[in-house]
């Protein structure tokens, strides 16, 4: 039989276990999600309102940046079409490259 006809298998969204790798996940999604905007307000804050929405603007689009090297480096190909929120990314990231899960 053709294997071009099997449909391909779809590998669900690894699951992030001990409080390591949790801190780990939670540590890279708040810096991922929340750190142009903290940081785009505190400039803002401090220096001038244009100054903080141009870092926040930048920030954001690096921000966006590192979250697609981390969804390329870590989703297996066949998935890559697929829509997955920041934190499936950043579960996929750290199960995949920081914290290795024996399989039995």
């Amino acid at each position: 039989m053709n294997d071009d006809s099997l449909p391909p298998v779809i590998e669900l969204v690894p699951r992030v276990r001990g409080f390591k790798c949790r801190l780990m996940m939670i540590v890279l999604y708040t810096a991922i999600g929340f750190t142009p905007l903290l940081l785009g307000v505190w400039l803002g804050y401090a220096y001038n309102v244009w100054i903080g929405i141009a870092f926040f603007l930048f920030l954001t689009l690096v921000s966006g940046i590192v979250s697609s090297k981390m969804r390329i480096m870590s989703i297996p190909l066949v998935q890559r079409e697929m829509n997955y929120s920041t934190l499936a990314i950043v579960k996929w990231y750290v199960a995949k490259h920081i914290c290795f899960e024996e399989r039995s």
